[in-house]
């Protein structure tokens, strides 16, 4: 029963956290969104955790409470230390990279899609006041933006899994067919 807690415990933050790049948008475009009229069940709660975060896609919360939130156009990736207490500081730790989408947090790095490449901040949680420049881990994607945006995650075996999408069929380059016979 401790591990069914546990899950729900944490899928009830989860839940809220989801909300979150919902819950980002400037009120001024969409109205007061009605948060009290979705219906949750036992044991998840929605709240707004910030509303000042423009672009909020992606997200991973640290198992000490920090959410660190990818963008898309505004290339940012913004850190909430204490995220899921009343009204968490909001800090910059990355910023110039292209759809900066996904994130991903393993042995105190946080991992961050870019469209062309995978970077990674080391130690950031200790560095939020003064973030490390990011270290490539990879940059061997393709460079188009369409379809470009690559929400990260790792595996149960300890890989880092990340999308590639095919260019769009408008940028497919032109093929031509050789008989073979």
């Amino acid at each position: 029963m401790g591990i069914v807690r546990h899950f729900i415990d944490r899928a009830a933050h989860f839940a809220a956290l989801a909300c979150v790049a919902l819950l980002t948008a400037p009120s001024a475009a969409f109205g007061a969104l009605p948060i009290d009229r979705i219906q949750l069940p036992p044991g998840f709660r929605i709240e707004v955790l910030s509303d000042a975060l423009p672009g909020a896609r992606g997200m991973v919360l640290t198992p000490s409470g920090t959410l660190f939130v990818g963008s898309s156009s505004e290339g940012k990736v913004y850190a909430l230390p204490a995220a899921l207490r009343a009204k968490p500081a909001i800090r910059i730790v990355a910023s110039g990279l292209t759809m900066p989408v996904g994130v991903a947090f393993r042995d105190g790095s946080l991992y961050v899609s870019s469209t062309s490449r995978i970077v990674r901040l080391d130690d950031i949680e200790a560095r939020l006041d003064n973030p490390p420049k990011p270290v490539v881990v990879t940059d061997r994607f393709p460079k188009e933006t369409t379809h470009g945006w690559k929400f990260i995650a790792f595996g149960p075996d300890g890989y880092l899994y990340v999308p590639v999408a095919r260019r769009a069929i408008s940028a497919r380059p032109t093929r031509t067919a050789t008989p073979t016979s």
